[in-house]
């Protein structure tokens, strides 16, 4: 098992199917045995569902008892926030809020190229922005405690 959880590693390797097992895993606290995971999460074959596990695995986001597998519940709430605020760009991963404050910033400029007389509209456009830099910077401060709160679980 991995010891220190890389949450901004998991947000960028996990895809695909092995994407789709873990938000089907983080539903039900229990766990599903691998027959369960075949019939009710529509996965085609046992193989695809081995290899999805074992990568699942090696990023530290699955555990296993008995014959169930099962994400705990610290880590389904801080992947799927990973997941939810963090856009992937290229191999960088940024909080959405900061995304949306560089989009809305391109957005006034274009606007106020394009109309001069938009000018007016900037008091209001830099308060947007402002507000949605707050937003981002809140990302980043959940992020990190997320994180924070992970290494500490792991370490007791």
């Amino acid at each position: 098992m991995v010891e220190v959880l890389d949450l901004f590693k998991v947000r960028r390797e996990l895809k695909g199917d092995a994407q789709r097992l873990f938000f089907y895993l983080a539903k039900r606290i229990s766990g599903y045995t691998i027959d369960e995971i075949k019939y009710f999460g529509g996965f085609s074959n046992k193989a695809l569902i081995n290899r999805c596990l074992a990568e699942m695995k090696r990023l530290g986001v699955v555990e296993k008892q008995d014959d169930k597998y099962y994400v705990p519940r610290p880590v389904a709430e801080a992947v799927s926030f990973a997941f939810k605020h963090y856009a992937k760009i290229g191999d960088k991963l940024i909080a959405k809020g900061f995304v949306t404050a560089i989009a809305y910033v391109v957005f006034l400029l274009i606007l106020v190229a394009m109309h001069p007389s938009a000018i007016s509209t900037l008091p209001l456009g830099l308060a947007f922005t402002s507000m949605f830099m707050a937003i981002g910077a809140y990302e980043v401060y959940r992020m990190r405690s997320l994180a924070k709160m992970l290494k500490t679980l792991r370490a007791s």
